[in-house]
């Protein structure tokens, strides 16, 4: 055997779909994770993005994670649910801009929906 056909033979194998920069293991890959779009900014300069679930359960998780992390916070997102998507729009309406506390929570909101990827993915190897 060549080295030409073992290194090609070693990257064929190596080679993993890439999630948040970390390299992950594609236990089913029918069912591969899809990068959802970045948080934007809209025309009424609300900060948006559109997070997309594979079930009704880590839909519902998700929502109420973020509605217990808004007690906490003491600061409000806008929702817009249709089916297995959710709209998340932030603006902090006292002085009707983006600030630090809409960052924070955008930040959580990540978090929160790569953990419930990462969660099915886990179910899945069981």
């Amino acid at each position: 055997m060549k080295l030409v056909d073992l290194n090609k033979e070693f990257i064929e194998r190596s080679v993993r779909p890439i999630v948040s920069g970390l390299p992950i293991k594609v236990s089913n890959p029918e069912k591969l994770i899809i990068a959802v779009e970045k948080w934007k900014v809209d025309d009424s300069k609300k900060l948006n993005k559109k997070f997309m679930f594979e079930s009704y359960d880590d839909r519902n998780r998700f929502i109420q994670s973020l509605l217990e992390y808004e007690v906490q916070l003491g600061h409000h997102a806008s929702f817009e649910i249709n089916e297995l998507e959710v709209k998340v729009s932030l603006l902090t309406k006292d002085v009707e801009k983006i600030t630090e506390l809409d960052k924070e929570y955008a930040k959580y909101a990540d978090t929160v929906r790569r953990d419930l990827v990462y969660k099915s993915n886990d179910e899945c190897l069981r």
